[in-house]
């Protein structure tokens, strides 16, 4: 281990420990003389501290006799921390846990594995309690409940509002194609207003990044994303459970529709990252760019750019968004708090949660004020209300049910997927095999099926051969965990549990 190693390891040491005392007497403490509760809150969002401690006092008006005290640490510090807390039973009374060994939707499986975990107090929770949290059916076990009880609140999708989905554009460039309220909302109306920006205002009509996986997967997920029936990053397929993605019509047509725009030199030119491509765009270099919902604070915050629009991608021949062969996928929230199992006031701990979700309460309110995130239990017009007029995110309020839509999710059809290796080892093939592919395909072309056909047969040979060893040993795993042949992919997935 090299000196600077060693610094930083002892560096994250003295923080876990500082964090540890911190937290000292298992959390929440209760000072004899005026019967005050203290409750500790921690996590590591770090840029939010001073809105918590507002929070903490804003809810002591209420109820005076609870004194919450948030801990914001950096996130490697905290990821370190909270473990030793633990494990020397001084563990925060609320904690963030949001990195599931197994992937996305086992957060609660891992801290009532790892006896973290305590259920809410039911005793002051609201009748409609359940109810208040979008998309989550009430919920529903085994993501937030387990035997009947409660055991989290949930933070937004990472592909909600603020996810994937939104094509931005250059207002200027767009002005001087003559092109404003003529927006692109099909495959060849983008294609002819790519040549009149080219003509007209001597620009590229796109800057798309095609550096590594998730960059790639920026201009996949929102331009396949609607253009196909269910598609999916991972690349297994919703009609058959495998590796078929790739190959499916829907997305060979799409990605070869892409293509197109590489072969016209609509697109910038070059092998450049995100960051290049979002420069394009601010610099009238390039009209459009696909992104996620994030981009309405990163080019105003960021690039201090506000000249910027944002619309629906195009749909293949019908306009967007009825044109739309499905939507993109997202999952239902995913945990995020937890009451610790060591808490001597889980009550309390309840109460300040509860207090917190109300959908039309001061921290909703607070913090959408603020432009941190959107809430899984606000409604939408709420929102718009309560977001900054400066925000931008407030325009894509009314375009998120129109691009996104609730999928399934194949760990929650089969929780055995929690303890398979089989995409890991898929995984370990080629690194990044699908997606150097893919950016080769588009910078110099070629037979993208047979290119498809060629992974997917390395891939499914991988795939099915260790779920079938792994269905041997007992556990309940098999292609049929990823298929959903039957949901539409345009309506809401009902889960069943």
């Amino acid at each position: 281990m090299n000196l600077s190693s060693i610094a930083r390891a002892a560096l994250a040491a003295g923080l876990a420990m500082a964090s540890l005392a911190a937290c000292s007497g298992s959390g929440a403490k209760s000072d004899s003389d005026n019967g005050v509760v203290t409750i500790k809150w921690q996590g590591y969002s770090q840029e939010r501290l001073e809105f918590y401690r507002e929070a903490a006092a804003e809810f002591r008006k209420e109820f005076p006799n609870i004194n919450v005290v948030p801990e914001e640490l950096a996130e490697a510090d905290y990821k370190q921390a909270l473990p030793l807390s633990f494990r020397s039973k001084n563990s925060p009374d609320i904690f963030t846990y949001t990195w599931p060994a197994a992937g996305e939707y086992f957060e609660l499986a891992d801290v009532i594995g790892n006896k973290w975990a305590a259920p809410l107090d039911d005793s002051v929770l609201p009748a409609d309690f359940r109810s208040r949290f979008r998309d989550t059916s009430n919920l529903m076990e085994p993501i937030y409940s387990q035997g009947g009880k409660i055991y989290t609140t949930p933070r937004p999708p990472a592909t909600g509002t603020i996810g994937f989905g939104y094509m931005y554009f250059n207002k200027d460039v767009i002005a001087k194609a003559g092109l404003t309220g003529k927006l692109p909302a099909t495959w060849a109306e983008f294609t002819a207003a790519c040549q009149t920006i080219k003509e007209k205002a001597g620009a590229s009509c796109l800057a798309q990044s095609t550096q590594g996986p998730d960059e790639i997967e920026r201009l996949l997920t929102t331009f396949v994303g609607v253009n196909k029936k269910g598609y999916r990053p991972s690349k297994v397929s919703l009609q058959t459970g495998k590796f078929t993605e790739t190959s499916d019509p829907a997305f060979v047509e799409a990605l070869q529709y892409i293509r197109s725009l590489y072969e016209r030199q609509y697109v910038f030119p070059g092998q450049y990252d995100k960051i290049a491509a979002r420069q394009a765009v601010v610099g009238g270099k390039a009209a459009f760019y696909f992104d996620g919902g994030w981009m309405s604070s990163v080019f105003p915050q960021t690039f201090k750019f506000k000249n910027f629009g944002v619309a629906l991608p195009p749909a293949k021949t019908t306009a967007a968004p009825g044109g739309y062969a499905g939507r993109i996928a997202q999952g239902p929230p995913l945990p995020e708090l937890f009451i610790s199992s060591q808490s001597k006031h889980p009550k309390e701990a309840t109460q300040f949660l509860e207090w917190m979700t109300r959908p039309k309460g001061w921290f909703s309110e607070h913090f959408t004020a603020k432009g941190f995130d959107l809430l899984p239990w606000i409604d939408p017009a709420d929102a718009a209300k309560w977001l900054p007029k400066e925000n931008l995110a407030r325009e894509l309020l009314p375009l998120d049910p129109k691009v996104h839509v609730l999928a399934p999710v194949p760990a929650l059809k089969c929780p055995d997927l929690a303890k398979s290796e089989a995409m890991s080892k898929v995984d370990r093939i080629q690194e990044n095999l699908v997606y150097s592919t893919v950016n080769k395909y588009l910078q110099s072309g070629g037979d993208w099926p047979a290119l498809a056909k060629s992974i997917e047969d390395k891939q499914n040979k991988v795939f099915e051969a260790q779920l079938s060893k792994e269905a041997a040993s007992g556990l309940k795993v098999s292609t049929d965990c990823y298929a959903e042949p039957d949901w539409d992919g345009l309506t809401p997935f009902k889960f069943t549990k």
